[in-house]
């Protein structure tokens, strides 16, 4: 199968929901944009809660080109609210999955992407600081660009 979120540089638009103990269920908008050079792939986005007042998350994820014929690879990002994290990306059939954790070990968490269709893809994750959750959402990503 053929993947165009991350794989391909494009511009993203999500919506969707998210839950923590603090905000409970709460929609939220997203978006994110993937940039392709030789040696790295970026991949920078924003998460924010519609609550009053917003609050939003920033991310920049840095990617080690996924080598031809692999379906794995690594990546890291400095999170401003968790700190360092690295985690890998694998792709297995329709999907993108993601593991990753802090450098303390304090946070980690999980990420699956379904492909819907080239410009659509369902988002689902969680992220745990020690054995306990920190967060979870569910968006639907939609192609802009």
């Amino acid at each position: 199968m053929e993947h165009t979120y991350l794989l391909e540089e494009g511009k993203w638009n999500a919506t969707g929901f998210y839950s923590d103990d603090n905000t409970g269920i709460v929609k939220v908008q997203a978006y994110t944009t993937t940039t392709h050079s030789d040696d790295i792939w970026i991949n920078d986005g924003s998460m924010k809660l519609l609550i009053d007042p917003p609050i939003e998350f920033f991310n920049r994820y840095e990617i080690v080109p996924l080598a031809k014929n692999a379906d794995m690879t690594s990546w890291q990002s400095f999170n401003p609210a968790l700190g360092m994290l690295k985690g890998s990306f694998m792709i297995v059939e329709d999907s993108i999955l993601s593991k990753y954790s802090s450098k303390d070990g304090i946070y980690s968490g999980f990420e699956y992407l379904k492909k819907i269709d080239d410009n659509t893809y369902e988002n689902r994750g969680f992220a745990f600081v020690n054995d306990a959750k920190l967060s979870s959402w569910a968006v639907v990503l939609k192609r802009i660009e």
